[in-house]
This record gives C-alpha cells, structure tokens and sequence, in this order.
C-alpha cells in the first residue's frame, strides 16, 4: 500500500511546531480566514537559556477547527507496546499525519546525519509499503522546508534512540484534515487582537485556567528586546540567529495578507492599510535578508546602528497602522 498525503507552502514556517499544522490547513483554501483570524500575537522570551526566543503567541498550536487532533505520547506508545513503525504506517494510511520526534543521527534529510546525536520534530506524511519507506516533510540540510525519504528502519532507530538520548518533546500527535469545518473571516477577534498587541497586553493570561501565565514581551513590547538582541549579535556578545528576523517578517507578511482580506470584504479605507503593510513586509524581508548574507560573508559588525534604527521605525508605522485599523474595524463592524 501507498499513500502520500498533500502538504502546502505553510503561510508561516519559522518553527515546525507551527508550520506543519499551517502545511496541512494550507491544503484546504477555506482555511485561510482562521489563519488570518489568528497569527496576530507576538512573544519575546528573556531567558537565555530559552529553545524558542521569539516566536508567534498561541495558547496551543494544535488547536483549529480545521484540524481533527490526536494527541499520544511516546509513554503511552510504550505502555501499549506498539511498534513506531507500525504506527505511523497505520496512521498515515488512515490519513493521519504524525507529529514526532526523532534522532537527527539516523535521518539523512537532517543536518544531524551520521554526525551528531539530538533530538527534533518531524511530519510523517507518507509510507509506502512495498519500497519500506516513509515520506517526511520539515527543514532540511539545505535549510529548506521540503518533503524526504526516511526508511522504515531509519525511521525506527530514530525513535528508539531518544530512550537515551535528551528529548523534552514527548509528544506523538496525530493530525488530519476535518474537511466539515466552517469558520469566517472573525473581524471581532482581529479588533480585539490588534488592540491587545498596541497594548502588550500579557495575552497569556487569558488562559490562566489551564496554566501559569508566562512572563515575556508581547505585541508591541517585542521591538526594544528585538533592539538589543541585534545590538548584542552586531558588538559580538552573542551568536546569530536569524530566526529573529524570519519571525518579525513572517508577522509582517500575515499582516499583509490580513488586512488584503480585509479590505477584500470591507473595502473602503482597508486598501490604504494594506498598502502600508505590504512596505512593512518589504522592510522586514530585507532586514532579514541583509542579515543572512552579512552572516553567511562573516560580515555581522557591518549590520549595525542603521539597521537597528530601522526597527524604530517600522514600530512607529505599525502602531499607526493597527490603530487605523482597530478604528475603521469599530465602525466596520459592529
């Protein structure tokens, strides 16, 4: 047997903890409204030792009425005896995609491959019986987000090994498409989100029922960090990470498409918004851009004070933007 399940160009990809469900919402256009009903928060997290800096505030990732979610864990596959080969082979052809870690030693697609020991997330979204061979989907050597081979055995070895290797990510979540959803473009939500990122509103708090509310930069709050993360990459006090950068455009770029919808259903002054967001997208993507290739050339003290300066900016011009916007939205939409 042979199945391969469809995966899209996620409209955000900074982490795989968010791109593979934006990959697979991504295959049904319907999709769309609740992604840009949503993807408007912004978390900076001050601790050094952090895996995930600065990234997109959601309460749980796996959440969205677009996706059917299973969620296991690596103890409860134990506690069944189950084969992870076999699991993932039954789930894919059931038209689930699995969510999982594995050891990059044993995955070629990895840059880990045959050179070092860690553990990282993975999409299964393929298996194909006769060959003994499973299709991937994530960031590979190439820093390119794209579909791989892994075989069955690679696959097997690569779960076993994080039984003594370090993993924090237990989880095994099941994930497929729930083609009887329904869900509009939420004016109310995005008005009520616009005004909590003008307001670096703790967003986190909103769910204190579930869990202690975390304690970072939201919203507007994350440009000053931002500021002295480059300031710190630029002097030589600390190491480059793009993902910075990518984050800040990937926001702008949801942005943009926000308010294009936006002004698609509304009309009117939305337009005008639109337009500005796209020249805040611009500025982003050449931001981060112009610190890859400066990184890449080992050129990192040549992006400095100007670049830094820019982020002030692009601060300004988003307050007005989102304020314009959460005033049109008033009367818009009551």
């Amino acid at each position: 047997m042979r199945t391969q399940l469809p995966v899209s160009e996620p409209l955000a990809g900074g982490y795989h903890f968010y791109a593979f469900p934006l990959a697979i919402m991504g295959t049904d256009e319907r999709a769309k409204d609740w992604i840009l009903s949503n993807y408007i928060h912004l978390a900076h997290d001050p601790d050094p030792e952090t895996s995930v800096p600065f990234c997109f505030y959601l309460y749980d990732y796996a959440i969205s009425p677009w996706l059917d979610v299973v969620r296991n864990t690596r103890d409860w596959l134990r506690a069944m005896g189950t084969d992870p080969v076999e699991f993932c082979r039954a789930a894919v052809h059931a038209g689930y995609y699995v969510y999982l870690n594995l050891d990059d030693y044993f995955i070629p697609s990895r840059p880990g491959h045959q050179v070092r020991h860690g553990s990282h997330d993975l999409l299964i979204c393929g298996a194909d019986d006769e060959r003994s061979v499973f299709t991937s989907f994530g960031y590979t050597k190439n820093d390119v987000m794209r579909r791989a081979e892994l075989t069955f055995d690679e696959l097997r070895q690569g779960y076993l090994s994080l039984d003594t290797v370090p993993n924090d990510c237990p989880q095994v979540y099941l994930y497929r498409p729930d083609k009887d959803a329904d869900y509009t473009f939420n004016f109310s939500l995005v008005r009520r989100s616009f005004e909590d990122y003008l307001d670096a509103a703790n967003v986190s708090e909103q769910f204190d029922m579930f869990r202690v509310p975390w304690e970072r930069s939201y919203g507007i709050a994350c440009y000053p960090p931002l500021q002295r993360y480059l300031t710190d990459y630029t002097e030589g006090n600390t190491e480059g990470d793009i993902r910075y950068l990518h984050i800040l455009w990937e926001h702008k770029r949801l942005m943009t498409l926000r308010t294009e919808r936006m002004a698609e259903l509304l009309g009117g002054d939305f337009a005008a918004l639109a337009d500005e967001a796209r020249g805040l997208e611009k500025q982003a993507f050449r931001l981060r851009n112009k610190m890859f290739f400066r990184e890449a050339a080992g050129r990192a003290s040549e992006f400095g004070g100007a670049e830094i300066e820019q982020l002030d900016h692009m601060r300004s011009t988003e307050q007005r933007l989102l304020e314009q916007a959460v005033a049109r939205l008033r009367a818009a939409v009551r």
